[in-house]
C-alpha cells in the first residue's frame, strides 16, 4: 500500500510543480474565496492553517482576512525531534519564517489545540470521499488524531488532486470534514 501511495503522491506532485504560476494564484484565490463565504469560516473563532509551500493551494488570503476580523490565526511549529506539530499563534506576517523549506512560526506562542475551531490540513492527493495523502510524514495524521471531533477539517485542493477511485488508506490516516476546490466543496 506504502508504494501505491508514494506512486500517487509523486504524480500529483508533478503535475502541481507545473501548475502556471497565475492559474495557482487564481486557483487558490478562488478556493480561499469559497472557503471565507462558508459556514465553516463564519462560525470560527480560532484557525489552524498552514502556510503554503511548494505550489499548494496559498492561504494567505485567509490568514490576512482572519486576522483582519480579529480570529485568533495559528500555524504550525514542527518539532522535528518528537515528529510532532504544536499549533502557535501569529499575529502578522511578521511572525512567519518563510526562509524555511517549510514556513512556520519564528517563535513559538502556544495555543492549546483543544480551543481550535478548524483545522486546515494540507494534503497532497484526495479522494471524494475526503481521504488524504499527506507528504509521508504522518505528522498531520498525529496531530488530528489527538484533537478533539467536534473540530472540523477542512482540506483545500485543486480540482486535479481529486480522485474519484478511493484513495489506498489505512487505519493512521485521518479523514477531513471537507475538500474545497476551485469548481466545489465536497462534504
Amino acid at each position: 500500500m506504502n508504494q501505491e501511495k508514494e506512486k500517487i503522491r509523486k504524480k500529483i506532485k508533478e503535475i502541481r510543480q507545473k501548475i502556471d504560476l497565475k492559474l495557482w494564484e487564481e486557483k487558490s484565490r478562488k478556493i480561499q474565496e469559497f472557503f471565507l463565504l462558508s459556514e465553516f469560516y463564519k462560525n470560527s473563532k480560532i484557525i489552524f492553517t498552514y502556510f503554503h509551500f511548494d505550489k499548494e493551494v496559498k492561504t494567505d488570503l485567509i490568514i490576512e482576512k482572519s486576522l483582519e476580523e480579529k480570529k485568533v490565526v495559528c500555524i504550525p511549529y514542527i518539532d522535528w525531534k518528537n515528529k510532532i506539530i504544536i499549533p502557535s499563534i501569529i499575529n502578522s506576517f511578521r511572525d512567519i519564517d518563510t526562509s524555511r523549506k517549510i514556513p512556520a512560526p519564528k517563535t513559538l506562542n502556544l495555543l492549546d489545540k483543544n480551543l481550535i475551531d478548524i483545522i486546515i490540513v494540507p494534503g497532497v492527493a484526495f479522494d471524494i470521499y475526503k481521504n488524504r495523502i499527506g507528504m509521508g510524514g504522518g505528522f498531520y495524521d498525529r496531530f488530528l488524531k489527538e484533537v478533539p471531533s467536534k473540530i472540523k477539517k477542512i482540506s483545500f485542493a485543486f480540482e486535479f488532486q481529486v480522485l474519484t477511485k478511493r484513495l489506498p488508506v489505512n487505519e493512521e490516516d485521518v479523514k477531513v470534514d471537507a475538500i474545497i476546490t476551485e469548481k466545489r466543496i465536497i462534504s
